[in-house]
């Protein structure tokens, strides 16, 4: 019995059995470990790629359709500018040929370049020319050699169109623009699908413009898209009813979800999106996995792959980490238990634990704290790493500490900088008018020399001058006189709303017009002044009533070398036009 006690109170045996019992433990929380969490991170990085990818090329496809939606957004509001009213576009066929015609520019600009698209397109109502054989509009459609021609389309022939639903009637009725289901539209022999937004005018449908874009080039494009080797894409409506492939369109008979047997995730199927996970469903006998994201016009756009070549990285990935965790766990229990076999003195491993301390592992085994000399060497060991962990533990508070204090840093700098941009913003805008300041005018007129350098310049300038100011400030106090400069702005603001407002000095005033607006600039000069000659007329006083002289000049590439020289010549002109206001209101001073 004191052999066979000795024996099992040896420090040898006990190291021997604790070394082999923790090797085993090792061996198999690491195969555990190996399959359990590989399987899962694998599988999250799979599911997170293929959902990565679906969304990076939904994203192109979003692009496009954007630019639809401004290109016809733009046209729309175009055309609302051109429109008076609902009686005055009713009773004038000339008026509306007109815009048709000035829309032709613009329509071709907006959808020429952009290969998607099949057609564009502009027509009046039946509410505003009735049923008619008269060409109310213009269709453009892209032929073979990739170039416009128009479709004669009359008003009689939206009736008889079996296509009007999805451009005419279902738009107007939504009194908002949409995006419709795909179609096949005879007059181009393809499908399409369309981006079509009504005008109103005081709840009148007025006119229907849109965009065809060809739905068998997008399928086409879509169905070239591969993942992997066998990963395909293709598209699908938002309730899953239709799926589209570009060589199965034109059949009567769509796939739809109802086909396919979802084995997980099913609820993501409602969703806008699959997110970060995937749906597993079995469709003709085959097991595969999709992902989804919807599109701007509702569609959904499908990435799918088979399952087991999906996850075979998976598999292949847990099966050679589980053998190398089984082999390499069976090797090291072997060499521990050779090892711990052979310690006769518990020193040696007090030894080890004084390496691994150096190495900077403190969570090292050491041997019991018996009354003996090894015990008070392992206690000393434990008292030794306690310190050196305190000490660590108050290093990583005070880095905590400095980190925090950065992080306070960089939150007073954020907020700096954004009250300097707060400040920029009010810098640009004239606090009396609420039009651009002379600090926004200098950086626009270093931005045009710019243009002209690069030859790219195209504008005018309109330098605007309010008459009798000081005549207005002497006489009824410097409040009539900031109103009059207020009023001032709202008149120019008025002849050129989408155009850029500067007010550079007391009574002066500068315009620049947009590209819109410079196409239209005799008409809106002409506005303009019609707008003085109205305020004119409103009363007798050149005290009461505002009075601008003006002057437009144009950059002509050939003879400006600089902003300045056509800012003159609008002075010049200006000045000029004062000059007349002054000798027909009987003034010969600004007073």
């Amino acid at each position: 019995m004191k052999k066979s006690r000795s024996f099992f109170l040896s420090i040898s045996t006990k190291m021997m059995l604790l070394i082999v019992i923790g090797t085993f433990v090792l061996a198999v929380t690491l195969v555990i470990i190996s399959v359990v969490l590989t399987g899962r991170i694998l599988t999250k990085g799979a599911a997170t790629q293929m959902n990565l990818f679906c969304e990076e090329r939904a994203d192109d496809l979003d692009t496009e359709l954007l630019r639809i939606e401004d290109a016809v957004g733009s046209l729309s509001r175009w055309t609302r500018s051109k429109i008076p009213d609902v009686e005055t576009i009713t009773n004038d066929a000339d008026l509306r040929d007109t815009i048709v015609d000035d829309a032709d520019d613009l329509i071709l600009f907006m959808t020429e370049h952009n290969d998607t698209i099949q057609g564009a397109y502009i027509h009046y109502t039946l509410d505003i020319t009735g049923i008619t054989s008269r060409e109310e509009g213009v269709y453009y459609t892209r032929g073979d050699d990739g170039k416009y021609t128009t479709i004669p389309f009359a008003q009689d022939e939206i009736e008889s169109d079996p296509v009007a639903d999805y451009w005419y009637y279902a738009p107007i009725s939504n009194k908002d623009a949409l995006w419709t289901k795909p179609y096949f539209d005879g007059s181009v022999d393809d499908y399409v699908i369309s981006y079509v937004e009504p005008v109103y005018i005081d709840d009148t449908p007025v006119a229907i413009i849109g965009i065809d874009i060809s739905f068998s080039r997008l399928l086409e494009w879509v169905d070239s898209l591969k993942y992997h080797e066998t990963g395909y894409m293709y598209l699908k409506e938002s309730d899953g009813s239709a799926h589209y492939h570009y060589n199965a369109l034109g059949q009567k008979h769509f796939h739809s979800d109802e086909e396919d047997h979802i084995i997980e995730n099913e609820e993501l199927m409602s969703q806008a999106s699959t997110g970060e996970k995937l749906i597993r469903y079995i469709y003709e006998g085959r097991d595969r996995v999709m992902a989804f994201v919807t599109l701007r016009n509702g569609m959904k756009f499908v990435l799918c792959d088979g399952y087991d070549k999906f996850y075979s990285e998976r598999n292949n990935a847990i099966i050679v980490m589980s053998s190398l965790s089984a082999g390499l766990s069976i090797i090291l229990a072997v060499v521990a238990a050779i090892m711990a076999s052979r310690i006769t003195d518990p020193l040696r491993k007090l030894t080890a634990a004084a390496n691994e301390i150096s190495e900077g592992d403190y969570d090292v085994i050491l041997p019991p704290e018996h009354h003996d000399e090894v015990g008070e060497l392992s206690r000393a060991f434990r008292i030794a790493i306690d310190n050196i962990r305190a000490r660590t533990e108050d290093i990583e508070a005070r880095v905590r500490a400095q980190d925090q204090k950065i992080e306070t840093d960089a939150q007073t700098m954020k907020k700096q900088e954004d009250d300097l941009v707060a400040m920029k913003n009010l810098a640009y805008i004239d606090s009396l008018t609420n039009v651009k300041s002379k600090h926004a005018y200098e950086d626009t007129v270093k931005y045009i020399g710019e243009q002209i350098k690069n030859g790219t310049a195209e504008f005018a300038v309109i330098m605007c001058d309010l008459n009798y100011l000081k005549l207005i400030n002497d006489t009824l106090g410097h409040k009539a006189g900031d109103i009059a400069i207020q009023r001032a702005a709202k008149l120019l603001c008025k002849a050129f709303p989408m155009s850029t407002v500067f007010r550079i000095g007391g009574d002066e005033f500068v315009v620049i017009p947009s590209l819109i607006e410079y196409a239209e600039l005799e008409e809106k000069l002409d506005l303009l002044r019609a707008v003085l000659k109205e305020e004119r007329d409103a009363s007798d006083s050149i005290l009461e009533r505002v009075s601008l002289a003006f002057g437009c000049a144009v950059f002509d590439r050939s003879r400006d070398h600089s902003y300045q020289e056509v800012f003159e010549r609008a002075d010049k002109i200006m000045y000029e036009e004062k000059k007349k206001l002054h000798e027909i209101d009987g003034i010969t001073t600004d007073r």
